[in-house]
């Protein structure tokens, strides 16, 4: 045991986040973020100098503080819709999506041969549908009078196309023999149920409460509360790397009210 003067610790804990919605005074409970590897916090003072010039060299003989700011940094490998959400200051909705048979997507494929296309894309679901099956791709041939409807020739060759049922895409072949650029294919398929979550992103403003409860391995723990945070990202996101990815915030602790202060630490050791 450390003797007194040698209060060592190293520092160890997790985190969690309790979300103030817009208009809101109270949090609707507390998520824990995940791992986070780092958790860092700052403060920083603006001073004004008096200086007394009554004398044949200025003498500083007065400084007051007039702000202080206090600032939390901290990172996540937690990769998850909800932290998502926080990055991207949106929301992570759930969408569920019925089983239907026979469903006719909407938007006709203009053929570019070696290129993807999306299915089921409407205003609700820009990034398209997912989990498809029984997919019939047809040639959608213009009407020869005195007709007025399109002939739909299906494409039979597996040659042309290739689906990715999960995510339901469709790539044309750059040799398809049986296409031309320029050809309008119509997609018929049977709609899986699913229920997925997306994230959208709306450029909120994301506030909230922090709390780190420590677990220090050395020393005795000094749990933290911020009880009025206002978090944004911190640097860049990589998608793709070598290394695990995470997400950095910054936390600007924020005065909630005038009685709640910014920040309490519990459980700190006696001298």
């Amino acid at each position: 045991m450390a003797g007194p003067g040698k209060n060592y610790v190293l520092g160890k804990g997790k985190l969690y986040f309790d979300l103030i919605e817009p208009g809101k005074t109270v949090g609707i409970g507390e998520r824990y973020f995940g791992n986070t590897p780092e958790l860092s916090s700052a403060q920083s003072q603006d001073t004004l100098d008096h200086i007394d010039a009554d004398q044949g060299m200025n003498v500083k003989d007065e400084q007051v503080t007039i702000s202080n700011d206090m600032t939390l940094t901290f990172a996540t490998d937690n990769i998850e819709n909800a932290n998502f959400a926080l990055w991207y200051g949106g929301d992570a909705d759930k969408l569920t999506v019925a089983a239907a048979p026979g469903v006719t997507d909407p938007n006709q494929i203009v053929v570019k041969k070696g290129l993807w296309y999306q299915v089921g894309v409407d205003a609700d679901t820009p990034s398209g549908t997912r989990s498809i099956s029984n997919v019939v791709i047809s040639k959608v041939v213009p009407p020869v009078p005195p007709a007025t409807d399109p002939t739909l020739t299906p494409i039979t060759n597996a040659n042309n196309v290739d689906v990715d049922l999960v995510r339901a895409r469709i790539y044309i072949e750059p040799d398809a023999p049986d296409l031309v650029d320029g050809d309008v294919l119509s997609v018929t398929y049977d709609q899986g149920g699913i229920t997925r979550t997306i994230v959208v992103s709306k450029g909120k403003e994301i506030r909230g409460a922090l709390r780190y409860v420590a677990d220090n391995p050395v020393g005795p723990n000094s749990d933290h509360y911020w009880p009025y945070v206002k978090i944004t990202p911190n640097g860049d996101f990589a998608l793709k790397g070598d290394t695990w990815q995470q997400m950095s915030f910054t936390g600007e602790v924020l005065k909630k009210d005038g009685t709640t202060e910014r920040l309490y630490i519990d459980g700190v050791a006696a001298a």
